[in-house]
C-alpha cells in the first residue's frame, strides 16, 4: 500500500470508525468528560430567531382578538408590509406604557432621596433593592452577586447585524472618595466592590474589586480608586445604568472593619438624555457629568458619560521591539472625539514597573472603552523620569467589527496598539448561560 492510500485509510478510520470484514463497520465513539455548551453568541442568535417569531405570533393573536369581526390574520401568510404595520402599532402602545413606567420609577427614586438624612437608611434601602432584584431577575439571571457572563469582543469576528447595532453606552472615567465622616482619618485602606448593571443582563459588571488582603490605600492627595473595569461596555438600552457599591475600610481587627459606602442607585449623567434613552428615542449628543452619592461614612463622586451611537473598543498593547525605557514611569490613556477633554486611564505605573507577558503584551488595568461609531479613538502613551517626558499618540477610526492595529514608538520601545471592535446585542438569550465550571 502506498503512502497516499495509508493516509486515506487513516482518515476513514478517524472520521467514520473502523471498517470490518463483510463491509460492516465498528463505529468509534468519543466520550467527553465535559459537557459542551453553546457559546454566548450562539445562544443570542438562536434566542433572537425564536423571539422574533414568538413576538409576531403574539401580535397576530392580539390583532385577531381585538378585531373578532374581521378576517383573521394567519402568521404564515403575512406580508412584510403587514408585519411592519403590526410592529409599529405595538411600538405605539409600548411607548404609552413606557411613559407610565418611567414616571413610576422617578417617583420610586424620589422617595429614596427623601429619606431622613439623620438616619442610617443605607442597609434597609440596599436590602430592599436586593430583594426587588431577586423577585424580578433571579429566575433568568441567577444570583444578585453574579457577574456578567457577556464578554467584551462578543461580535468582533462575527458582527451578526440581525441582532446587534451601535447603542448608547456608559463611559466610566473615575470614582473618587470625595469626603469621609469625621469618624475616619486618612489614609484609608479600602476594599470591596463597585459594579454597574445594565438591562442587557442585569448582572454585575465590575469596575473595582479588591479583597481585604489586597486593599488600596487612599489619602487626601490621591483619593481615586484604581478601576479595573468594566468587563464590557455598559449598554443603555431602555433605562439608565445602575450603580452597586459595597466598600469597607480595614481596621486592626477584621471584625471591626467599617462600612465606607453601601448603595445601589441609578446613574444619570444628564437627566434629559437619560429620559430620552428610557423612551427609546435617538440621543443626539454625548455628555459627561459628575455626581455625588453619600452613604455610610463617605461621599463617592463618580465621573461618567453617555456615548451615543457607540461601538465597543477593546484595547491591547504589545511590545514588539525594544523594551520600556529603564527607570521611566508610564501611563496609557484613551479618549474619544465626542468628549475629547476626558481621558480613560488604561494603566499608570512608576519607575518602569510594568507587567509584561511572555509575548510582550502589557497588562492594562482597563481595556474596554466606548467610541461613537462616527467619531474617533485616541490612545496616548506617556513616559517620564523627572523633568524628562515623552508623549506619543495614535488615532483610530471606529469599525463595526474586526481589528485595527498601529505602531507607536516611545523612545527605543516599539509598541503595537490593537483595537478589537464590536457592536452590542439588542437582547439577552432567554436560555440561561451556564457558568464556566460547566463547560
Amino acid at each position: 500500500m502506498d503512502v497516499d492510500s495509508e493516509e486515506a485509510g487513516r482518515k476513514r478510520e478517524t472520521h467514520h470508525g473502523s471498517e470490518m470484514a463483510g463491509g460492516s463497520r465498528r463505529t468509534s465513539k468519543k466520550i467527553s468528560e465535559t459537557t459542551e455548551w453553546p457559546s454566548v453568541i450562539e445562544l443570542m442568535d438562536a434566542s433572537a430567531k425564536v423571539s422574533r417569531e414568538k413576538y409576531m405570533k403574539r401580535l397576530v393573536a392580539k390583532r385577531n382578538a381585538e378585531n373578532p369581526d374581521a378576517a383573521p390574520l394567519v402568521l404564515e401568510e403575512l406580508t412584510e408590509q403587514q408585519r411592519t404595520s403590526l410592529k409599529e402599532d405595538d411600538l405605539a402602545r409600548e411607548f404609552v406604557l413606557a411613559e407610565a413606567y418611567v414616571a413610576s420609577r422617578m417617583e420610586e427614586y424620589s422617595r429614596v432621596e427623601e429619606l431622613d438624612p439623620n438616619q442610617d437608611n443605607d442597609d434597609r434601602v440596599y436590602q430592599e433593592d436586593r430583594e426587588r432584584w431577586g423577585r424580578k431577575w433571579a429566575k433568568e439571571f441567577g444570583s444578585f452577586e453574579d457577574k456578567t457572563r457577556i464578554p467584551a469582543m462578543c461580535f468582533t469576528d462575527d458582527p451578526m447585524f440581525h441582532i446587534t447595532r451601535d447603542l448608547p453606552t456608559m463611559q466610566i472615567f473615575s470614582v473618587k472618595v470625595k469626603e469621609v465622616h469625621e469618624k475616619l482619618q486618612w489614609a484609608l485602606d479600602v476594599y470591596g466592590i463597585i459594579a454597574v448593571r445594565d438591562d442587557i443582563d442585569h448582572n454585575r459588571n465590575v469596575i473595582f474589586e479588591r479583597t481585604r488582603d489586597n486593599c488600596q490605600t487612599l489619602d487626601e492627595q490621591d483619593p481615586y480608586l484604581v478601576l479595573t473595569g468594566p468587563a464590557r461596555a455598559p449598554v443603555m438600552l431602555f433605562e439608565p445604568v445602575r450603580l452597586d457599591v459595597m466598600l469597607k475600610v480595614t481596621c486592626t481587627d477584621k471584625s471591626e472593619d467599617k462600612d465606607l459606602s453601601l448603595l445601589v442607585r441609578r446613574y444619570e449623567c444628564c437627566e434629559s438624555i437619560n429620559y430620552q434613552v428610557s423612551h427609546g428615542e435617538l440621543v443626539a449628543n454625548s455628555c459627561v457629568g459628575s455626581k455625588r452619592f453619600k452613604s455610610k461614612l463617605s461621599t463617592l463622586e463618580l465621573t461618567c458619560g453617555i456615548v451615543v451611537s457607540s461601538v465597543e473598543a477593546t484595547i491591547s498593547v504589545r511590545i514588539v521591539e525594544g523594551s520600556w525605557p529603564d527607570g521611566f514611569s508610564g501611563r496609557f490613556t484613551a479618549s474619544t472625539a465626542c468628549v475629547s477633554h476626558m481621558k480613560v486611564l488604561l494603566l499608570n505605573f512608576g519607575d518602569g514597573n510594568v507587567l509584561v507577558s511572555a509575548d510582550g503584551t502589557i497588562e492594562l488595568s482597563r481595556r474596554v472603552v466606548s467610541v461613537e461609531s462616527f467619531g474617533e479613538l485616541r490612545i496616548c502613551a506617556a513616559a517620564w523620569r523627572g523633568s524628562k517626558q515623552v508623549d506619543r499618540e495614535v488615532l483610530f477610526q471606529p469599525l463595526k467589527s474586526g481589528r485595527s492595529s498601529q505602531v507607536l514608538n516611545v523612545g527605543v520601545c516599539k509598541l503595537e496598539i490593537t483595537v478589537a471592535w464590536s457592536l452590542f446585542p439588542l437582547s439577552y438569550p432567554t436560555r440561561r448561560i451556564p457558568s464556566s465550571k460547566n463547560g
